[in-house]
């Protein structure tokens, strides 16, 4: 006799393949129509060779391609910055730029899921070698009503699957803040001060954490947040972003 969890199985994929049927599965960023038996089902083979997968060498500390190995590369040299280090993906380029303004202004949350995906494609445990706990960059709660989700929780949910690490919400933001978007570096970090609170009744103390978002920019946020958990006794504090806007003077 079948378990009740392998029931629920066979009930989702048998909705999955109704409404692939229905709605057939599209690329998130040309809107091709991808095969059904595509496992991925979110990014056609084409636009994923468009993508730039960051390799070395990177700045060790932002994560920002370079020419030359190194600590500290222009943009963050004299910055400080309370994690250890920032790991990103791909570099913020136009397509990136387009797939992410899909899905924070016009709800497109599929977009969030199939950049999760092809994000958690690019590392594996192995890159880490420590038990951490993911935590995605908080929304506060009015934003996230108004746009149905928080971007950075389900991108972090294909790191998390990807990686057999737990994501925790263990962040609040407490106020609603502008978006970073169009102020000026000086102003990201006044914008973000103060405006992170651990959750009730959550225990940070000893944890080795990982702070992600879609985008690393100057930094202000990510900092922000670690600052808030260092203050709650996290032992060791790394970040994980999609992405990372590159100045000139960083690129190839």
């Amino acid at each position: 006799m079948k378990t009740r969890q392998e029931i629920k199985a066979e009930v989702k994929e048998a909705m999955k393949a109704l409404l692939d049927w229905v709605y057939p599965p599209v690329c998130i960023s040309c809107r091709t129509l991808l095969p059904l038996n595509e496992s991925r089902r979110f990014i056609c083979e084409p636009c994923e060779n468009l993508f730039e997968p960051i390799i070395t060498p990177f700045c060790e500390k932002c994560g920002a391609p370079t020419q030359v190995e190194s600590k500290h590369c222009a943009s963050c040299f004299g910055k400080n910055f309370i994690f250890e280090q920032n790991r990103a993906a791909f570099t913020y380029d136009e397509l990136i730029r387009d797939l992410l303004h899909q899905m924070k202004f016009h709800n497109k949350k599929r977009v969030a899921q199939g950049l999760g995906l092809f994000w958690a494609m690019q590392f594996s445990q192995k890159d880490l070698q420590e038990d951490f706990t993911l935590v995605p960059m908080p929304m506060h709660q009015k934003k996230q009503r108004e746009r149905g989700f928080n971007q950075a929780e389900i991108l972090t949910a294909a790191l998390s699957k990807k990686l057999g690490y737990p994501m925790e919400n263990i962040l609040i933001r407490t106020h609603d803040t502008p978006p970073q978007a169009g102020l000026h570096p000086s102003q990201r970090a006044e914008n973000v001060k103060d405006v992170f609170a651990i959750r009730k009744n959550e225990i940070v103390e000893g944890k080795k954490i990982i702070l992600t978002d879609d985008i690393f920019t100057t930094g202000s946020s990510l900092n922000e947040c670690a600052k808030t958990l260092k203050n709650a006794g996290a032992s060791k504090i790394l970040c994980m972003t999609l992405a990372i806007a590159v100045k000139n003077t960083n690129k190839h």
